[in-house]
This record gives structure tokens, C-alpha cells and sequence, in this order.
């Protein structure tokens, strides 16, 4: 019975084109809003989250299943991306997924997200960034271990933070990706 009523709650907000998120707000992705976010850049729909059907507003709505959704759509059916921001939205469909406690398909669109030549964004050395969640969502301790000690040594600001969502990924190691990356972090 709870097995049944668990897969009816995530089909309703992963599923249809509305639906109830946990916290009661309305997850929406109709085939309109999808076609707004294919004429959005990449800042407008990963970075500031301009309209509520981008994959930034529907994490902040508290709808993963529709957020993954909008972003996996948005490679398909946006404007050519270029590697560093393609990385981007992969990973942070990853993280959606993971979110909802899908570790097996978030680590495969995190492997896919590490950058051929492993290059960094900037300053900030997002390979390890990504192998690390890579690491917790496989439960490959010593990986994680690797790369949080890794980003903790790299100079700036960015890695730093990045740096501390590692730690509490190694913190929480043995719960569910929400907790350890939204409450195990050292402040």
C-alpha cells in the first residue's frame, strides 16, 4: 500500500503537466512553458531562473521532478550550448534527480557532465567539484574523500563553498543527497 501510494505521489510530480509538490506549491511544465525556455540564453534559464518554468525556479518551487524535466528539455529544444554550460545544466539536472532520490541516473548525468578535457570553470576547479558529488551519489568514499581534500587546497572563494557542500556530502555520507547537501555542510 505505501509502496503504491509512493509511486502515485512521484508520478504526479514527475508525470502530467501539473501537479502538487510536497510543500503544496503547483509544479507546472506545460509544452508552452517549455517552448519559453527554449527562447531563453542559458543565463536567464540556469542561473537567474527567469520565468517560473525554468529549471532554477521549479528547484526553488520545490519541483525536482519538473525542474530535471525542464532542463533535460532545454538541452533538446534550446539554444546550442557550449561546453562549460552544458556541463552545467546536466549537473544540475543530476542534482534534481538526485534530490528525488534517483542516485543511479543523477551519477550518470554527473560522469556525463565532467568535461572531456577536465577542464575548470574559471577559478573554480568544477572536474573535482563534479567527481566528488559523482563519488557520494555512487557511495565511493575514498573518491569523495580525494576530491573534497582536493577542493579544500584550491585557492578561491569558489572552491571553497564548493569545497564545504563536499564536506557535508563526506559528513552525511550515509544519508540521501537532499540532506547532505542542504544540512551537513559546515557553515
Amino acid at each position: 500500500m505505501f509502496r503504491g501510494i509512493f509511486c502515485a505521489a512521484v508520478l504526479l510530480c514527475t508525470g502530467g503537466t501539473a501537479a502538487l509538490a510536497d510543500d503544496g506549491h503547483r509544479c507546472h511544465l506545460t509544452p508552452e512553458e517549455k517552448i519559453a525556455n527554449a527562447r531563453l540564453g542559458f543565463d536567464a534559464f540556469d542561473q537567474q531562473g527567469a520565468t517560473p518554468s525554468t529549471w532554477r525556479a521549479l528547484m526553488k518551487a520545490n519541483c525536482p521532478g519538473r525542474a530535471a524535466e525542464a532542463a533535460d528539455d532545454y538541452l533538446v529544444n534550446g539554444p546550442p550550448q557550449t561546453p562549460e554550460h552544458k556541463s552545467d545544466i546536466l549537473f544540475h539536472e543530476a542534482q534534481a534527480l538526485a534530490i528525488m532520490g534517483d542516485n543511479a541516473q543523477a551519477s550518470r548525468l554527473v560522469s556525463a557532465a565532467i568535461p572531456p578535457d577536465r577542464a575548470s570553470h574559471g577559478d573554480l576547479d568544477w572536474t573535482t567539484y563534479l567527481i566528488g558529488t559523482w563519488a557520494f551519489l555512487v557511495k565511493d568514499r575514498a573518491t569523495l574523500n580525494v576530491a573534497t581534500a582536493k577542493m579544500m587546497a584550491e585557492p578561491g572563494a569558489d572552491n571553497r563553498i564548493d569545497g564545504n557542500v563536499l564536506r557535508g556530502l563526506q559528513a552525511c555520507f550515509d544519508k540521501d543527497y537532499d540532506t547532505a547537501y542542504n544540512a551537513c555542510r559546515p557553515k
